[in-house]
């Protein structure tokens, strides 16, 4: 096997060719990916893509100043040439506050791949489990049309290494089914739809159970009209409540925080939540679409709480923004692709299930809202407020029934009111997406309507 070939020789070899032409440090991030993507219509393939990817990010720090370069060419001569550019581009840097950091060297037991023989399953085999989803979908009354099936498989390996002789490597993989419907009924249409992001195939919902989700979440709102401005309880589901731990996450980045850019600076071990809610992020979770053992800058992943039972007890960290706040490093660095910088995200986030069904949530809501539809949530998105605002459809509640579909209202309010408010958690979490809620009830906000 040539040294291109081998994604750890790369990474381990463009790090001694940056050390070489001088950096003091270097890192080095390198993917291999294949995917494939596939969209069914009407019974039939309609799209085929197949694609792959190769490249590397290097990033060199000489003087206090710290460069990221990259390249699809891993041959020993290109690489020679990239290491010797990005230590010259330091040149013509201004120095930063804080240096580039690294892992050091560790103890880390690496995960194995999550479906090892999705590559034996055929093309055909794929696109007769999209076709299921689809017939599952236009069997459902009042659907007019499958609107489209997709899939979108990635599979590759992630390796890592840095100057302070550190290497890592693992095989990443996920699949994204979704399924879109519309629904019609005298001169009102509705778009229905159902999304799962896995790690492997067995944790995929049955083919026709996704399709009936998608096509009921369309003929559920034929019907649905407007409702007068007031203030009530907002039930949100699964496919709603999410947005809320992305507002969360943001203002709970360590880089945000030591900028004072998060309206939590300084809130560890204060209460931000009711007491029944607990929030987790898992890299290492099985079933979890963005599972690994190690983050973008090769520190370990570990199992965080960031909320427990209430209470805010830790931050998301890279390697710098620990270093600022004290805190041992949080495994929390990322990068969207070899060619991007290191930033800090969640892996796999969750809010703890509760004890409630929904149906128990939504019986012991005299009046109320059920969300299962928002949109424009993040415009406004920002980690230093925590104003939310949204447009929703879903459905009204009265004497613990629902009443009728409802559309054209806003729901609003600000995150640490609607934290500290929720008064029940349903028993319905799954992990079909990166960022995972059961049911949860908040028991007041503003709803705008007419």
């Amino acid at each position: 096997m040539s040294i291109s070939q081998d994604p750890h020789g790369v990474a381990r070899r463009a790090v001694e060719l940056a050390l070489q032409a001088g950096a003091e440090k270097a890192d080095a991030y390198v993917q291999f990916a294949s995917e494939l993507n596939l969209e069914v219509r009407r019974g039939e393939m309609e799209n085929l893509r197949r694609a792959m990817s190769r490249g590397l990010g290097l990033r060199v720090s000489r003087n206090r100043r710290m460069t990221l370069v990259h390249t699809t060419d891993l041959g020993e001569r290109s690489l020679a040439r990239l290491a010797a550019r990005a230590v010259e581009m330091t040149g013509s840097l201004k120095e930063q506050r804080d240096d580039m950091l690294l892992a050091a060297p560790g103890a880390i037991t690496t995960l194995t791949h999550p479906d090892p023989e999705l590559h034996r399953e055929t093309v055909d085999t794929k696109v007769a489990r999209m076709c299921e989803v689809e017939s599952a979908m236009t069997e459902v009354k009042g659907v007019a049309r499958a609107v489209s099936v997709s899939w979108t498989e990635v599979d590759g390996v992630i390796a890592l290494a840095n100057s302070r002789g550190h290497g890592l490597s693992e095989p990443f993989c996920h699949m994204t089914l979704e399924a879109e419907c519309l629904a019609e009924q005298g001169d009102q249409s509705y778009t229905g739809s159902r999304h799962v992001r896995v790690p492997a195939r067995r944790y995929l919902p049955e083919p026709a159970r996704i399709g009936r989700e998608a096509a009921e979440r369309a003929v559920g709102l034929l019907g649905a009209r407007p409702i007068p401005s007031t203030k009530a309880p907002v039930i949100f589901t699964p496919d709603t409540g999410w947005t809320l731990l992305v507002y969360l996450a943001l203002a709970l980045r360590g880089d945000h925080v030591v900028h004072e850019r998060s309206y939590l600076a300084e809130r560890l071990g204060q209460t931000i939540a009711a007491d029944e809610m607990t929030i987790h992020d898992d890299p290492l979770l099985e079933q979890g679409p963005s599972r690994r053992s190690f983050d973008a800058e090769g520190s370990a992943a570990k199992k965080s709480a960031l909320v427990e039972r209430g209470v805010m007890s830790a931050y998301l960290t890279d390697l710098a923004s620990a270093a600022r706040l004290e805190l041992p490093p949080g495994g929390n660095a990322v990068r969207d692709g070899y060619d991007q910088r290191v930033s800090i995200g969640a892996a796999n986030l969750y809010m703890e299930a509760g004890r409630h069904t929904p149906q128990e949530i939504i019986a012991q809501t005299e009046r109320g809202l059920l969300v299962n539809l928002v949109s424009g949530w993040w415009v406004g998105l920002s980690p230093a407020t925590d104003t939310f605002s949204s447009a929703a459809m879903g459905f009204w509640i009265e004497n613990g029934k629902l009443a009728h579909p409802v559309r054209g209202v806003t729901i609003g309010g600000n995150l640490r009111d609607m934290l500290m408010t929720v008064d029940m958690i349903g028993n319905d979490l799954s992990f079909l997406e990166r960022t995972s809620t059961p049911t949860f009830r908040v028991s007041e906000m503003a709803i705008s309507g007419i």
